[in-house]
């Protein structure tokens, strides 16, 4: 069923939500959602003075679902219950938050975090600042994950971080406690692996690079990576990657493709819609990469723009990569 279908059920269900608890509202959402959106949840926070929800959709941290969290969201209608309904679960203040399983307890001050870079994205080193009984590791390291997406957040903890290994032996690197390391993870992510969130302006800086198949030496993959598009990476309106190919089969295809691109790139970029990631050329094939934030916007554009350039054939395809997988493929 289309999402305008589940939001006018919601905006109907409303008078009857009001009278009831914060718990059996948020099961109703649920019963609504699921045979939409199955690997969807709805969580709301509580009423303030005016007697309202804030309504959060979330994935439960899967990025394979993350594009069903977006659709859904941004396709929302004004509702007097739930004026304001949000992407994934936001960080958590975590204070003296904590979690009790099983009578065992753990909370942030009982994490300690070493980070380091890893391909773009952020891996993490775990140590238990306190002892932990033999019989209840894995329950501890499974209570961690948890503790880790509210204290950074859906949307961050799935998007920029990546390997999590628990460690045994003492830590020889400086280590923080799991309560402060979001400031020190946003600081990390800006100023040095450079995702600024922030357009680039003036020329773009590039990297070349020729790959060579190890089994056939004639097979080769030419790149031509954009570094000024790092800054955008993890950006939460940049989710999606619009790749064109087009085969170059005369002499004169590679100046028509390099002038669709410089085109194409000029009506992404002038509204900071979208920005060239890659280029690749793998035989006669060049295909060339944007991350953009308006997907039908900007594959309209591309279908628009092919019709100038007659004989090319464009095969233009669109993926949801909100991890620039395909980006930071090469970044070691």
């Amino acid at each position: 069923m289309s999402t305008d279908l589940f939001w006018q059920t919601l905006e109907n269900a409303q008078p009857q939500l009001q009278k009831m608890e914060i718990r059996d509202v948020m099961e109703t959402i649920n019963t609504l959602l699921e045979p939409r959106f199955p690997k969807l949840a709805a969580e709301l926070q509580g009423r303030d003075e005016d007697g309202v929800y804030d309504l959060i959709i979330t994935a439960h941290g899967a990025t394979e679902h993350f594009q069903d969290v977006m659709t859904l969201t941004r396709s929302a209608p004004k509702l007097a219950l739930f004026p304001n309904v949000i992407a994934f679960r936001a960080r958590a203040e975590m204070g003296e938050f904590g979690i009790n399983m099983d009578n065992f307890s753990l909370n942030p001050a009982d994490i300690l975090v070493s980070h380091y870079a890893d391909a773009g994205r952020v891996g993490l080193q775990l140590w238990f600042a306190k002892p932990i009984p033999q019989d209840m590791i894995d329950h501890a390291r499974h209570m961690s994950f948890i503790l880790l997406d509210h204290a950074l957040g859906e949307y961050d903890f799935a998007i920029k971080i990546g390997p999590v290994e628990f460690m045994e032996d003492e830590p020889a690197q400086e280590t923080v406690s799991l309560a402060t390391f979001p400031a020190v993870l946003d600081a990390f992510w800006r100023d040095e692996l450079k995702h600024t969130a922030l357009f680039p302006t003036g020329e773009y800086e590039w990297t070349g690079f020729e790959l060579v198949s190890n089994t056939d030496p004639d097979d080769k993959l030419l790149v031509q990576r954009n570094e000024s598009a790092m800054s955008l990476v993890g950006r939460a309106d940049m989710l999606w990657r619009v790749q064109v190919d087009v085969v170059l089969d005369h002499k004169d295809d590679l100046e028509a493709a390099r002038e669709f691109e410089d085109q194409l790139e000029t009506l992404l970029a002038q509204t900071q819609e979208g920005i060239t990631s890659q280029i690749t050329l793998h035989g006669n094939v060049r295909s060339m990469n944007w991350h953009v934030s308006d997907i039908e916007t900007a594959l309209a554009k591309a279908h628009k723009l092919a019709q100038n350039f007659p004989p090319l054939e464009f095969d233009i395809s669109s993926e949801f990569d909100p991890q620039w997988q395909d980006y930071l493929r090469w970044v070691s």
